[in-house]
């Protein structure tokens, strides 16, 4: 039985839309690689004047990236600040002063949780930490078989890691009531009233933090930039290239991409005909079982979990939202990975300008009736 954990889609993403690498008359092109932040890969495009081309924006931009990283990581602590571990820490303990950016973040997905049925819920971090550490542990068995058994050889072998019980899972799930999480707006405070609950902004952090870096990289002068956080793209701007296109693109991924299958379908890393076009604000995110998993048996367990069933969804092998802003982009990705189309589409009509694609468990693909209308002809 093969296992594996695989972020390499999010590095193809990003290779996708960076169609075109040539240089403006006017504008030089640089494009920035972050792997040490976000746990995936970061890329960020921008166009330059000679004069903003003599700034280090590549090390700037990585202190933002870090800056947000530690606002937002749930599993470790950093002195002097106050992040989502501080809250878990303080559950059922003492209300958390925090930053505006992260209260902002929280706030915003409370207040969707209704529109969203639910699917989307930052309090389910006792369930979701189960869930990471028995793949956290399949991937360790991986590698040390991977090991023993000599490099390029096929590992095949029983797994020792027990999966997560539904008594523990139910146990968990106890204590992911959104009302026990108490916001206090004039002091901007977090308190988590119940002392087993636990956060966890993974399915909005990123997008939240493509549209922040966006206004921080307006704020600075960009006028053209292209970020890719994982399966998140943000535009600034119009592209400054001098061939003639005006507008970034990106690509689908393809979710049952295998480069060793000899199954035609698996074999291209987008989907056919599913290249999208990117205008200025613009954002595209995906939320897919092919960047983190394993695979037990024939079947892939992601890092998605269902709020109902308590296990990975499967009803899904990929969403990919279009909008305007990238933190609701990425709420809206996990919360319509976890149902079917017909929910889906109804979720999705209570955001007006927001497009989605399905690509489901058996690769069929399915569009709302606007996201045609933003694929390159």
């Amino acid at each position: 039985m093969r296992k594996y954990f695989s972020f390499i889609p999010a590095a193809l993403l990003c290779a996708a839309f960076f169609l075109c690498s040539c240089s403006s008359r006017a504008y030089t092109l640089r494009t920035y690689h972050y792997m040490d932040v976000l746990d995936t890969v970061s890329t960020v495009q921008l166009y330059l004047t000679p004069e903003q081309d003599k700034e280090d924006y590549e090390s700037w931009i990585h202190e933002r990236l870090l800056s947000y990283h530690r606002l937002f990581d749930a599993y470790n602590s950093y002195e002097g600040l106050n992040n989502v571990c501080t809250i878990n820490e303080n559950a059922g303990v003492a209300p958390v002063a925090v930053e505006e950016d992260l209260f902002e973040l929280i706030k915003f997905s409370v207040d969707n949780m209704d529109e969203t049925g639910g699917n989307t819920n930052i309090a389910f971090g006792s369930v979701t930490q189960i869930w990471k550490d028995f793949m956290s542990a399949v991937q360790i068995e991986e590698a040390r078989a991977a090991q023993m058994s000599g490099e390029g050889e096929a590992v095949s072998y029983v797994p020792t890691t027990p999966f997560p019980s539904e008594e523990e899972l139910t146990e968990a799930a106890r204590h992911t009531d959104i009302s026990s999480l108490i916001l206090d707006e004039e002091a901007r405070t977090v308190y988590l009233a119940d002392p087993d609950m636990r956060l966890d902004v993974g399915a909005v952090a990123k997008g939240y933090i493509a549209e922040k870096l966006a206004d921080d990289l307006a704020q600075a002068g960009i006028e053209s930039a292209c970020i890719s956080l994982g399966g998140n793209v943000k535009i600034l701007g119009k592209r400054l290239a001098d061939d003639g296109r005006d507008y970034y693109t990106s690509a689908i991924q393809n979710p049952q991409y295998d480069p060793d299958s000899e199954d035609p379908a698996a074999q291209n890393s987008y989907l056919d005909n599913m290249i999208v076009r990117l205008n200025d604000q613009e954002t595209m995110v995906t939320s897919g079982n092919y960047e983190r998993f394993v695979d037990i048996g024939g079947i892939r367990y992601s890092h998605l979990i269902d709020p109902v069933t308590l296990q990975p969804a499967q009803q899904m092998s990929s969403v990919t939202i279009l909008a305007q802003d990238s933190g609701l982009a990425d709420y809206l990705s996990t919360a319509l990975f976890m149902v079917d189309v017909e929910t889906g589409k109804e979720i999705l009509s209570h955001y007006e300008g927001a497009e989605a694609c399905w690509v489901t468990s058996d690769y069929q693909v399915y569009m709302s009736s606007g996201f045609a209308d933003h694929l390159v002809q």
